[in-house]
């Protein structure tokens, strides 16, 4: 029963891993993703009490922003998520993937999700533990920088919510479905958020939704839903700008405490080299 759950996850997201280089951003730094990846890792492992699982929200692996120019193939996504893979292995618990913009499907498929029915099945699905409920979504949408869910999934979602209204639900998605007020980043919103909104509101039990994709921690509350965006593990966006401005971090990961049925959750900021200094 949900009322007897005590456990703890975290979420960290937009981990933009690119076997091979560094960022080089547009704000005029470059910036290493698998060190800072594995300094929230390192963070990870010293929590007490342990995470019982962690959520990866998107933007998995990022190779594209090395070269801006083309297309990569998903041949070349490949040994970005298998590094992926090798830092996430350091965790101290289970994974669940969530797919973002710079995500690829056919490449995340064949290296991290052997089981998919098809080359490029999206990657929406459901687990539960300790009476809670959890739905992650699928926003990628091929060649675009927003969100996008598709009919067949939000029925699904539908569905799936309508079998379990006795439980606290959480649900994942990349992208945000309400603007966070920053205009540049808000061009890339998930572009049927409301359609998405409108199917939890009709679930009471569905009252939460965290997402990724902004590199900033924002929290908003409407129509009886929260929704939570979690900063990135790598270089984070301006919170005042109004233009696209990065900033070199620091590394970040959100943790979330369920006990019964309250939920407490925040962000923490690796301002500190060494995990033990947290």
């Amino acid at each position: 029963m949900s009322r007897d759950a005590g456990f703890r996850f975290v979420h960290l997201t937009d981990t933009h891993i690119m076997a091979g280089g560094a960022w080089r951003t547009r704000s005029g730094f470059t910036f290493d993703t698998e060190e800072s990846l594995r300094r929230v890792v390192d963070a990870i492992r010293v929590l007490d009490p342990a995470p019982a699982f962690a959520v990866l929200g998107g933007d998995l692996a990022s190779p594209d922003l090395l070269d801006r120019d083309r297309v990569l193939t998903p041949d070349e996504y490949v040994p970005s998520y298998r590094l992926l893979a090798e830092i996430l292995a350091g965790l101290p618990c289970p994974v669940h993937y969530i797919l973002g913009n710079h995500d690829n499907r056919v490449a995340f498929n064949r290296t991290l999700r052997p089981e998919a029915p098809a080359p490029e099945a999206p990657h929406y699905y459901r687990f539960d533990h300790q009476g809670y409920h959890f739905v992650a979504l699928d926003s990628h949408e091929p060649g675009q920088a927003g969100g996008f869910l598709d009919p067949a999934q939000l029925a699904w979602l539908q569905s799936d919510l309508a079998q379990h209204r006795d439980r606290p639900t959480i649900a994942f998605v990349h992208h945000h479905p309400w603007p966070l007020g920053l205009a540049w980043i808000d061009t890339m919103t998930l572009r049927n958020g409301d359609d998405l909104v409108s199917v939890l509101e009709q679930h009471g039990q569905a009252r939460w939704l965290i997402c990724g994709h902004v590199h900033l921690d924002q929290t908003m509350q409407r129509r009886g839903i929260t929704v939570m965006t979690t900063p990135s593990t790598g270089p984070q966006l301006s919170k005042v700008s109004q233009d696209a401005k990065m900033v070199p971090g620091p590394p970040a990961f959100r943790i979330v405490d369920v006990a019964g049925e309250q939920l407490s959750t925040r962000v923490l900021h690796l301002h500190a080299t060494d995990p033990t200094d947290l």
